[in-house]
C-alpha cells in the first residue's frame, strides 16, 4: 500500500485506522492522526471494493426498517451501532413502509450487493424471500417481530404481551370500563399477543369486550387515516355509549390519537383515559404527558447486533431467538387517575 510505505508504517495499521479500529487494537494516538493526516494530504480513501475482494466480505450489514416515522428507527440505530462501533462493520439503512414490492427489492438489493447480513422487519408476505436468503446462506435477524411460519429464522423482539397486559390492567386500576383497542391489521406474532393480552385482561375483569371497540385499520395508510378510522368507529355521531380509556398498541398511534380527540372536544382524560406502549420522546414532553410503558428499542438494537454477528463469525447457529421484558407502566396525565 503506497500511503503506508509513505509513512513508514504497515498497510495493517492503516487500514485499522482509517477503518476506525485505531484504539480497538491499541495503535498510540500519535501513529493515528499522522495515519489520518497522511491520508488528507494524499487524498486517500479506503476502498471498500478492494478491500472486500480481499476479505472476500463486504463489510456491511443490512437493515431493513418499517419506517423513519417518530424516533423508533433512531432508537433502533443507536443499539446497533452501539455494537458495530466496535467493529468494522458498517449498517445499510433501508425501509419497506410496509409494501411487499418495496421489502422485496430491499432485500434482493441486499444479496445483490453481498451484504453480510441482514437485520429486517419482517411483513408477512415475504416468506418466500426471507427462505431464499436463508437457504443461500446469509445470515438473517428479525427484528422486533415474528410471522407464523418464520420461526425457524432468528429473532429479537419485545414481550409485548406482559407490557399490554400492565397498560391495561392500569386502565382498569383507575375505574375504566370500557376499553377501546387501536391497533393495526398487521399478523405479526407480537401484534396477535397484543390483543389477546387485551382480551384476556378484559374476560378476566368481567369487562365487555365490544367488537366495535377494537379499530384495526391497515398498517399501509397514512397514521392520519388511521385515527380517522379509530375515532369514528370508537366515538360515532349519536351514540352514547363510548369508550372511557383507549388502549394504542404504540405511542406512534396514541400520539396522533390524543390531537384527534381535542379536535373532537372529547377531554383526556377527563373524558377518555389514554395510554400506549414505547415511551417515545415525544411521550414525555409536558404538554402531552403521555402514559405507557417503555419498549426497551435500544437494547433490541444492541441485541439484534450481537446476535447477527455471532451468527455471521460461526459462533451461534440459527435459529437464535431472544425475548426482552419490560413492563413497568409510566403513569402520566392521559391517565390522570379514577373519573
Amino acid at each position: 500500500m503506497q500511503l503506508a510505505k509513505k509513512l513508514g508504517v504497515s498497510a495493517t495499521t492503516v487500514s485499522f485506522v482509517m477503518n476506525g479500529l485505531a484504539e480497538k487494537m491499541h495503535i498510540s494516538k500519535e501513529t493515528a492522526e499522522r495515519v489520518r493526516a497522511g491520508a488528507r494530504t494524499h487524498n486517500y480513501i479506503a476502498n471498500p471494493f478492494a478491500r472486500s475482494l480481499i476479505k472476500r466480505r463486504s463489510g456491511v450489514i443490512s437493515v431493513v426498517l418499517g419506517n423513519f416515522k417518530m424516533d423508533y428507527a433512531e432508537a433502533v440505530m443507536q443499539g446497533l451501532q452501539q455494537v458495530l462501533d466496535g467493529t468494522d462493520r458498517v449498517p445499510y439503512v433501508a425501509t419497506h413502509s410496509f409494501d411487499v414490492e418495496r421489502n422485496r427489492r430491499e432485500l434482493l438489493s441486499s444479496l445483490g450487493r453481498r451484504d453480510e447480513g441482514i437485520i429486517a422487519f419482517p411483513l408477512p408476505e415475504a416468506g418466500d424471500i426471507y427462505a431464499r436468503i436463508m437457504e443461500v446462506g446469509v445470515p438473517l435477524v428479525l427484528f422486533g417481530e415474528v410471522m407464523p411460519g418464520l420461526e425457524g429464522i432468528s429473532s429479537v423482539i419485545w414481550d409485548a404481551e406482559a407490557a399490554t397486559q400492565a397498560a391495561v390492567q392500569h386502565l382498569v386500576s383507575i375505574g375504566r370500563k370500557r376499553i377501546a383497542f387501536f391497533g393495526t391489521d398487521y399478523p405479526g406474532i407480537g401484534n396477535l399477543h397484543r390483543f389477546k393480552a387485551y382480551r384476556d385482561v378484559l374476560t378476566g375483569e368481567r369487562l365487555a369486550l365490544q367488537r366495535r371497540w377494537v379499530a384495526t385499520p391497515p398498517p399501509t395508510l397514512e397514521v392520519e387515516e388511521m385515527v380517522r378510522i379509530a375515532l369514528e368507529q370508537f366515538f360515532p355521531a349519536g351514540e352514547r355509549e363510548v369508550p372511557d380509556a383507549v388502549f394504542a398498541i404504540n405511542d406512534g398511534l396514541a400520539l396522533p390519537l390524543l390531537e384527534g380527540l381535542s379536535e373532537r372536544g372529547i377531554r383526556v382524560p377527563e373524558d377518555v383515559a389514554v395510554i400506549g406502549l414505547q415511551d417515545l420522546p415525544l411521550s414525555r414532553h409536558s404538554a402531552i404527558s403521555l402514559s405507557t410503558v417503555r419498549e426497551p428499542v435500544r437494547e433490541m438494537g444492541e441485541a439484534a447486533a450481537r446476535m447477527l454477528l455471532d451468527l455471521i463469525e460461526g459462533n451461534a447457529k440459527a435459529p437464535v431467538r431472544h425475548t426482552i421484558s419490560s413492563a413497568e407502566v409510566i403513569v402520566r396525565n392521559t391517565t390522570g387517575g379514577a373519573r
